[in-house]
């Protein structure tokens, strides 16, 4: 029996691409049916719980959540899931062509861990783990997405939100997992070519939109991606044949290509290309997803504490008494938080951190700062305007104080981002005490 714990809802949803080929769900389970069989091709990852071949001829597509949960047991969930909605078991046979590939989704990160805890969290059923997914449809190609995410946008003031993991996870998750299914009869070379442009297509547009760093560095780390298309011209349904002779003649049999048919196969890639990249793009959408100056400045490794106790190292004049300092750590936190609000703030700390990003990275020829030059002083004239932008003339001086002795967190930063965080903190100190006199 599968677990009962906080049953959700049923989200029974039932449509059809193309011709006979139909997408069955509910929140943990998602399987697609083609009664002439698919021609698949898929990354065979480095986990338990998957049945696949890498190349297999199959009627069915079956993507299984961990809260699909049966004794803690992928084979034993799917064959639960053969029953209940009647899908034939398969031959196990490499062979031969086969009932259906399947794989748990998203990858469940406690599989390999055998401690109570890990337990106690897989017979629990957890709502990030529910099967969501949408669809990027065009005249040959169809996109099937599935999204985990267990980052949340938290309100950190009126207009300030950051990402944060939710309640009881360890670590960030962010996968997009793809089934791309091509309405045309291929040859597993096109198959394989037209696997390899959309991983390429999918890398290019997520490390072309610079997310910050530490999400980039979990984006799609327990991914999977399927490419199915009709099955081989030559299969013969309840008929044993040999799988890879079968695709071997479709090969042949394509290899005596006609303008007409390399012109067909031209529009498919491009079909894909702009297929993916609106896959990934609506991916965050979808999600809810979206990143502010909070997450790029954590990305350096700072925080809102981090900052306040570097403006705090260096306040002099004044009672140490615990209550005077909380008030002025929270009035310090408040006016940082106001300050990241300005437009012109957000614009100067960017350009440095992009800065800073391409000169580590050597992206500018005639640029070293691994021993951070004394005539790279742009550094300098940033964290100035960003003082300057909060506080006036007066702050300017007091970036001085920040720049030279370097507090707190300002000691373990880049020559570009240790100055622009070193202006924000002078300025915000400067203008909680303009406001007090």
């Amino acid at each position: 029996m599968k677990n009962s714990k906080s049953k959700f809802k049923t989200k029974r949803r039932t449509s059809e691409i193309f011709n006979d080929i139909t997408l069955y769900s509910d929140y943990d389970y998602f399987y697609m049916e083609n009664p002439n069989y698919f021609l698949t091709f898929s990354d065979v990852a480095d986990h338990e719980n998957q049945i696949n071949n890498g190349i297999d001829i199959i009627k069915n597509i079956i993507i299984l959540s961990p809260n699909y949960d049966i004794k803690n047991n992928f084979e034993t969930s799917i064959k639960h899931f053969e029953n209940e909605k009647k899908i034939e078991s398969n031959l196990n046979d490499y062979g031969n062509y086969n009932t259906y590939i399947a794989q748990q989704f998203p990858i469940d990160p406690f599989i390999n861990e055998n401690n109570d805890e890990t337990k106690n969290k897989k017979n629990d059923i957890i709502p990030n783990n529910n099967i969501n997914y949408f669809l990027e449809k065009t005249d040959k190609i169809s996109i099937i997405n599935f999204i985990n995410s267990n980052l949340n946008l938290i309100k950190i003031s009126d207009n300030l939100q950051v990402a944060k993991v939710k309640r009881d996870s360890n670590s960030i998750e962010l996968n997009l997992s793809q089934i791309i299914y091509i309405d045309e009869s291929l040859n597993l070379k096109e198959l394989i070519q037209l696997y390899k442009i959309a991983v390429e297509t999918k890398i290019k547009y997520f490390d072309y939109l610079k997310l910050p760093e530490h999400i980039q560095d979990a984006l799609n780390n327990n991914e999977s991606l399927i490419l199915a298309c009709k099955s081989p011209i030559n299969f013969k349904k309840g008929k044993k044949q040999n799988l890879m002779k079968l695709i071997n003649e479709n090969d042949k049999q394509k290899e005596i290509s006609t303008n007409e048919n390399l012109e067909n196969l031209e529009n498919i890639k491009k079909e894909l290309v702009n297929s993916m990249v609106k896959s990934c793009s609506l991916s965050l959408e979808k999600t809810n997803l979206s990143f502010g100056i909070l997450d790029y400045i954590l990305a350096e490794g700072i925080t809102i504490d981090l900052l306040l106790d570097a403006g705090m190292e260096l306040c002099v004049g004044i009672d140490e008494t615990p209550e005077r300092i909380k008030e002025l750590r929270l009035r310090l936190k408040n006016q940082i938080l106001k300050s990241l609000e300005d437009i012109n703030v957000i614009a100067l700390l960017i350009s440095a951190i992009r800065c800073e990003e391409d000169f580590k990275t050597n992206r500018v020829r005639e640029v070293d700062v691994s021993d951070d030059p004394a005539y790279l002083y742009t550094d300098e004239v940033l964290g100035i305007a960003i003082a300057n932008q909060i506080a006036g003339t007066k702050a300017t001086f007091n970036f001085k104080r920040y720049d030279e002795e370097k507090p707190g967190i300002l000691s373990k930063l880049g020559p570009m981002v240790d100055d622009i965080f070193a202006g924000l903190i002078a300025g915000c100190m400067s203008k909680i005490f303009e406001e007090e006199y």
